[in-house]
Parts: structure tokens; sequence; C-alpha cells
């Protein structure tokens, strides 16, 4: 476990945790270390997703659902975030189920949640997207990766490579496609993609309502989706969510296709060709939708 340095193609630094060849924010690495062995419970459910996929705002529908009402989780997702709380932090969460989240692989997993057959929610998101997030999620971030402030145009190629924390989307995305299909017979899974969930929020709440086996109707999911839309959650979850100089940093645009007005013609080139040759076999690769009509 160490602190690495790196640099992205303009030579500014950026830094992160580094547990067994795998990076992670600069985190407890106590906690990490610990991870596979965090105890877990029969009903936990684990939401699973790269970084910046969408996973506060699944979360945070999936806790309603599981309520049974829609009404603001007076929490941080991260509190129950397998990587970044202990134990006593996690089991002192006041809720059953728990909403378990990470952004790890599912060999990373805790043992017991593999074993138990936690049911799982992924959530996928298109890559494009994701870089422009997680470019700015890296440069808001200070604390966690050393003050990063470099340029999208000198990021992309080192995102594209994969030398960000959690490694590259390309090989997380195609290892859980292969691991759901490996586990389908031990986790109940549910898939969710981002576009999806913005382009008919009510069609996707009912399908994970229906995932969860939760009593509701048109008028719960209505509710939820209202109450979980990308403005009200920036403005009800202020209390709860941790600040950048003041304000809300997870809550950025929300969008699909915002990557339109950040990438030039010739790096969104770049991008499809390595999309088309890294995702050539892959299912999701049908599903995942880079605009909205």
């Amino acid at each position: 476990m160490s602190i690495v340095e790196d640099y992205d193609m303009g030579g500014s630094p950026i830094s992160f945790l580094e547990v067994d060849g795998f990076r992670y924010p600069i985190v407890d690495p106590e906690i990490v270390k610990d991870m596979s062995q965090l105890k877990v419970e029969d009903d936990d459910i684990l939401l699973l997703a790269y970084p910046k996929s969408g996973t506060h705002w699944t979360w945070e529908i999936t806790s309603m659902l599981l309520q049974g009402k829609a009404e603001t989780i007076p929490h941080w997702k991260s509190k129950v975030m397998v990587e970044l709380q202990p134990q006593e932090v996690i089991d002192a969460f006041p809720a059953s189920p728990r909403v378990l989240n990470t952004h790890v692989r599912y060999n990373q997993l805790p043992l017991q949640a593999r074993e138990k057959k936690c049911r799982m929610i992924y959530v996928l998101r298109n890559p494009k997207d994701v870089a422009v997030s997680f470019y700015n999620h890296h440069k808001s971030f200070e604390n966690l990766y050393k003050n990063y402030n470099g340029s999208l145009n000198d990021y992309l190629p080192f995102f594209l490579a994969g030398k960000t924390d959690y490694g590259s989307w390309f090989d997380s995305v195609l290892q859980w496609e292969k691991d759901i299909e490996a586990q389908r017979d031990r986790h109940p899974i549910h898939i969710i993609y981002y576009e999806d969930m913005k382009q008919n929020p009510v069609e996707e709440i009912r399908k994970l309502a229906g995932f969860l086996g939760v009593s509701g109707d048109d008028s719960l999911y209505n509710a939820v989706a209202d109450k979980c839309s990308f403005e009200n959650m920036k403005e009800d979850k202020e209390p709860y969510d941790p600040k950048f100089k003041g304000k809300l940093f997870v809550y950025r645009k929300g969008q699909v296709g915002d990557w339109q007005n950040w990438l030039t013609p010739d790096q969104n080139e770049m991008f499809d060709k390595l999309y088309q040759e890294k995702m050539k076999d892959s299912k999701f690769k049908d599903n995942i939708r880079f605009t909205l009509p």
C-alpha cells in the first residue's frame, strides 16, 4: 500500500492510493485492506458502478423505494461505501435493508457479500460523459488527488489508458459483464443504463421496484422520479453531502451528451476508435447511448 504520484500527458501531477496494484482515491488504506473481510447482512443490496455513472442518483432512488415513500434520505450514500467506511460506521447505518455501494470489481467485494448471495444493482453510463465528469471530479476533490489541475486535453489520454483510480472504464465494464454472466445463478442482479433512467425515469423506477420486491404504484414511482430529479436532489441533499468551496461537487450537471460541449472532433474520433475496438464483442454496447433524442 502506498501513495503513488502519476502525471497526465501535460505533466500535471495526480496522486492515488495504490493497493495490490489497484488505484483508489487517497482514502484510509486500512479500510481498503480490510474491505474483503467486511461483515454484511443477508438482505444487504450492493450498488455497483464505475465512478461518475449515477451512483448517488441510483442510491437515492433505491433507498426511497425501500422505505416506500418519496422522502429525501438524510444521509450521504458514502456512509455505506465499502472502500470508504470502517465496519462500525456501516453497522451504525440506520436502514434495513442497507444499500451498500462501491466502485470496485466483483472479486474485490467483501467475501461475505459473495457468499451470502446479496442482491446486486449494476449501473452503466456512456464513457464519454463519464470521462468529462471524472475529469471535473478529479479537479474538485483536492484532498483525494493532491490538487490535480491539468487540462482535459492532457487528462483524456490518461483516462483512456486506465490510469485513474478504479482503472480503465473498459476493463471495469467488460469484467463486470463477464462476472454478471457468471454469477447470475448466485446473485439476483439488475442492470440499469443511466441514459434509460434519464429518458424514462418512471419506467426504470418501476423495473427497479419489481427487482427489489417493493409494492408500489405509479403515484409512488412518479413521486420518486420527481424527488430524485437532478435539481431536486442538488437542493435536498445539500445538508448531507460533502462540499467543495461551499458547493456540492457530486452534482455537476447530470446530463446525457454533455461530452459534446467538451470533446474536440479529434478527441471524439480517438475515443470512438478505442470504444469500437474495446467493446466490439460486448453485449452492453448495444444499450449504451451517447446522446438522447
